[in-house]
């Protein structure tokens, strides 16, 4: 092209001008808001040698808490998104929330850092090995699992995973790892109707992944994974968005259902998926999940319900064999399992919690111990007894606006029967790659649920703008999706915490932060291709409504809105029903007539180097 001289005299200025933006970059990241007041936000809860080990989310520190009462706190650089601690207590591994991705060595008895590698974008979720050898993390938005080498302090391996892996486990013999992916696979296609997360099976000494497990149709936000005492069985908590149907069916787990898959890691493949809700009392947001007891138990923290679930494992195993045994197609065994409420009745106990939002769990004696994030206190409940303790680990317990925004936000309180919440729809405040059919234009459209990111900084609201803005669209997901009535003083908190977030700074950068050749060539013919005549400004986005020409049937020529494309790098599929696989397809393949950009004379080349700009926003 004529430009390509010009393109490549002006690189070094295009690189300065990105240097100089992204320095400028908040440190508050993704779904953590700039609260104004400091919370702890336990998250990540081990124990070892008798003492539990909170990784305080946003109090930036590992609480130690011996005998029901905190003794230590050790001040971390920046928020956490993971711990493990050695088995003699006297080491702990935290991953800082940032995107120049660290692992940090503590010595929790001196609070010492030891060491410190770079382990890329993001990274969460760390856990070691049974065998001492070597630890495991998730690279959330790099799409892998990285293994360090405990005694070197190196990350000497990665595995590939599906999308947004988000938690990791190994299983006794320490040879094999799981790990869920909390997003689904962007496949793209017209009407994708078969939607689902995964779950990877990883070889631990290759690091090759051996296997990749679909959930059932709707399955997102897979939290947590946890591994039988004889290494046999995987189970993973997640929720299952029943999407086809409209919302105003939300009675009886019509339109969402909260679960637990179970995996046969030797066999490779999906055992049973089982509802943790009751008939007609859902159990949202199923966040960590422990094998308690001997190996006789299951403990789940309902996240959205501010529960603790117990479920009798052995029990569910003989009634899933025998269900299986009965000569029946197993394919609809499967799915009489799937569908049934009340699979876990007798099996099951619910209990709830001192607090608010329980995440990740563990068992110390006869107790298992819970991080209520949104209280800033751990909970024990006695697995015998069911008797429930709350314990103050110095946190702020007194909850201000923001605060009780994010907990609104999370919060199937708000929910007619407690099936969902917000942050079940928008996954980590963002989308959840589901075409949801819901009210705001009738029935029988579905269309991909949209990131919250700077939805309050660019109306009209909805894909096709038939909110005015986002506050009102909060005001109407709370009666026409969850089919309650809250106080005005309940969406205005959900108003200022959805204005507080921040984005997270693209895996698609360079690690310097600026862009890398091709993005910078991506950046001129964005504006060449005039995508800048509409997606302008500090958001990328004019705030109009514009015919593109991608509607299709009822939608032909019709306007939607245009959305801002700050971190479109994490909300794939593309387009308003999803058809688009990325950006590349969706200018490639659905661009007619150059409505959506004048594309149609760049090659190949050049459409990726404009995709890999457009992913570095």
């Amino acid at each position: 092209m004529k430009y390509r001289f010009f393109i490549l005299a002006m690189l070094p200025f295009f690189a300065f001008a990105q240097n100089a933006q992204t320095t400028k970059q908040t440190k508050v990241y993704g779904d953590i808001p700039d609260y104004g007041a400091y919370y702890l936000s336990p998250d990540f809860v081990e124990t070892a040698a008798g003492k539990i080990f909170v990784s305080a989310r946003t109090g930036k520190a590992v609480v130690v808490v011996e005998n029901d009462k905190p003794v230590k706190k050790i001040d971390l650089p920046n928020y956490t998104s993971g711990l493990a601690v050695s088995p003699d207590g006297n080491t702990a591994y935290v991953c800082p929330y940032q995107p120049d991705g660290k692992i940090i060595k503590l010595d929790t008895r001196t609070g010492k850092v030891l060491a410190e590698i770079d382990a890329d974008h993001m990274p969460r979720a760390i856990t070691l090995a049974p065998d001492g050898k070597y630890a495991y993390f998730c690279s959330q938005f790099k799409e892998k699992v990285g293994k360090i080498d405990l005694k070197n302090m190196k990350v000497v391996g990665w595995a590939l995973a599906v999308r947004e892996p988000f938690s990791v486990s190994v299983t006794p013999d320490s040879k094999k790892l799981v790990v869920a992916n909390q997003q689904p696979e962007a496949k793209g296609g017209l009407y994708e109707e078969n939607v689902a997360a995964a779950v990877n099976i990883v070889d631990a000494a290759t690091m090759k992944t051996t296997a990749t497990i679909n959930l059932p149709n709707g399955s997102i936000n897979l939290k947590s994974t946890a591994i039988s005492p004889d290494g046999k069985y995987a189970y993973i908590t997640h929720s299952i968005g029943r999407f086809n149907v409209p919302t105003t069916q939300v009675e009886r787990g019509w339109i969402n259902t909260n679960a637990v898959s179970i995996v046969d890691i030797p066999a490779q493949k999906l055992l049973a998926t089982v509802l943790i809700d009751d008939i007609e009392l859902g159990a949202a947001n199923p966040y960590g999940i422990i094998v308690a007891d001997g190996g006789k138990k299951l403990v789940v923290a309902q996240a959205g319900s501010h529960e603790i679930c117990i479920i009798d494992r052995l029990k569910i195993h003989e009634k899933i064999q025998k269900a299986y045994s009965g000569g029946a197609d197993k394919s609809k065994v499967f799915e009489d399992i799937c569908n049934d409420l009340s699979f876990l009745s007798g099996m099951k106990k619910r209990i709830a919690l001192d607090g608010f939002g329980p995440r990740h769990l563990c068992q110390k004696g006869g107790d298992v111990y819970v991080g209520m994030y949104y209280s800033d206190v751990l909970n024990s409940v006695n697995l015998a007894t069911g008797k429930v303790k709350r314990i103050s680990i110095g946190g702020n317990e007194k909850l201000n606006e923001i605060r009780r925004g994010d907990l609104f936000y999370h919060d199937a309180s708000l929910c007619f029967q407690k099936w969902l919440s917000c942050i079940t729809c928008h996954t980590e405040v963002r989308s959840d790659s589901l075409n949801w059919d819901l009210l705001n234009d009738g029935i029988g459209n579905p269309k991909q649920s949209k990131s919250m990111l700077f939805s309050h900084f660019t109306p009209p609201s909805m894909i096709t703008g038939v909110r005015k803005n986002a506050n009102i669209a909060v005001r109407k997901g709370i009666q026409f999706i969850q089919f309650t009535r809250r106080p005005e003083r309940d969406s205005v908190a959900i108003d200022k915490y959805l204005s507080s977030l921040r984005p997270i700074p693209s895996p698609y950068l360079e690690k310097d932060g600026s862009l890398s050749e091709a993005a910078l060539r991506g950046e001129f013919l964005f504006q060449e291709a005039k995508c800048s005549y509409c997606h302008s400004g500090e958001y990328f986005t004019d705030m109009k409504m514009h015919d593109a020409g991608t509607g299709l049937d009822e939608y032909a020529g019709k306007k939607f809105d245009t959305p801002t494309l700050r971190e479109v790098w994490r909300t794939a599929p593309y387009l308003y029903d999803g058809r688009a696989k990325s950006i590349f397809e969706m200018m490639k393949k659905f661009n007619k007539n150059d409505k959506h950009g004048v594309t149609s004379k760049l090659s190949d080349d050049d459409l990726r180097d404009l995709e890999q700009y457009i992913l570095t926003l």
